[in-house]
């Protein structure tokens, strides 16, 4: 019998009531179908409520699974002289190889169940299935070609259920490296917005159009990012035609610079400041332009963050700056007195 009871509370340790499968008396079957049930209850709540009653549910959870494992032991465990048809009713129960998998199979596949039941039905309300996602990566991708007249892939599809909307990334098939997002609302058919293709488009353009001059002030020290928003609904693919657009135009642009600032070249860093800000009308359309500069170190300008910061700028923010500089609109900076450079000063 010693036999028996290590692998009956050997299953009751890996599973809830497993073990009272294992033994297989019609009390032992009922009571173990309870205990999962319960646990897969305990789960669906769980998860209902967003793990709010959690310090309920664990509790509750951890004794279903030791009455579970309790049980199998104290049955196998008790002896009685003036019951000897019990005894060997026990042992006709536990002599037969085949029926004992047979019941902990069954009962392995209930448990299975709840669990799965409890997990799927709890979380239903928050989260949506493969197919659902892929209605929508349809639409999207639909939605894109009849706006931009070219083949785009949408790459992730996350669901948001607090505001019942998705969150997309997508890029077009030509450029891959042109990542960008947009939503899709929960409706049937779903309906896209906020797509941020044309806004990194323009960014992308404008980008193009600084390098020269950055080249010429920076030589081989900035690194710049740009982004651009328009408010008119007119799909404009070319940046430098904006200037005819009616709606108004706003452009943010960040550069990250290697250069070591001290309180001796700060009044020339600052001098160069001001000549950006003045030439960059000549590279931008009209509207209202931001700037961001990050200073770092120049030892820091190794050809690996060369390469990183020639992609994508945020590589450097892993990489604490030495001094920053912003302005959310250059028109308002005109002399080297409007410009702070904050961190040394």
């Amino acid at each position: 019998m010693r036999k028996h009871q290590w692998l009956a509370t050997l299953l009751s340790l890996i599973c809830t009531g497993l073990g009272m499968f294992y033994i297989g008396t019609p009390g032992m079957l009922i009571g173990g179908t309870l205990l999962m049930a319960l646990q897969g209850a305990a789960l669906f709540i769980f998860f209902m409520t967003l793990g709010y009653l959690g310090l309920i549910i664990g509790p509750l959870a951890i004794g279903l699974h030791l009455i579970g494992l309790i049980i199998p032991v104290i049955y196998l465990s008790y002896r009685s002289p003036r019951k000897p048809r019990f005894d060997e009713k026990r042992r006709q129960k536990l002599s037969s190889p085949w029926k004992i998998a047979l019941r902990t199979i069954i009962g392995l596949a209930l448990f299975a169940g709840s669990i799965y039941a409890g997990y799927t039905y709890g979380t239903a309300p928050f989260v949506k299935t493969a197919a659902e996602k892929q209605v929508v990566q349809t639409a999207a991708e639909s939605y894109l070609e009849q706006k931009y007249n070219e083949s785009f892939k949408v790459t992730d599809v996350d669901y948001t259920w607090a505001i019942g909307s998705y969150q997309l990334k997508a890029h077009p098939e030509q450029a891959p490296e042109l990542k960008f997002t947009l939503k899709s609302n929960d409706a049937s058919p779903p309906v896209m917005s906020n797509d941020t293709y044309l806004n990194l488009l323009w960014g992308q353009q404008l980008k193009e159009r600084l390098k020269p001059l950055l080249d010429e002030i920076y030589p081989n020290q900035a690194f710049g990012r740009a982004y651009v928003y328009t408010n008119s609904n007119t799909v404009v693919r070319d940046y430098s035609q904006l200037a005819s657009d009616s709606g108004d135009v706003s452009q943010n642009i960040s550069l990250i610079v290697f250069a070591d600032l001290t309180a001796d070249n700060m009044n020339q860093e600052k001098e160069r400041v001001l000549e950006l800000i003045q030439r960059l009308p000549s590279v931008t359309v009209p509207g209202e332009t931001d700037l961001t500069i990050d200073y770092y170190a120049a030892d820091l300008k190794t050809p690996g963050n060369v390469k990183k910061a020639e992609q994508d700028i945020d590589v450097m923010k892993e990489k604490s700056s030495i001094a920053t500089f912003r302005a959310f609109d250059i028109s308002k900076i005109t002399s080297v007195a409007d410009i702070e450079m904050r961190g040394l000063e």
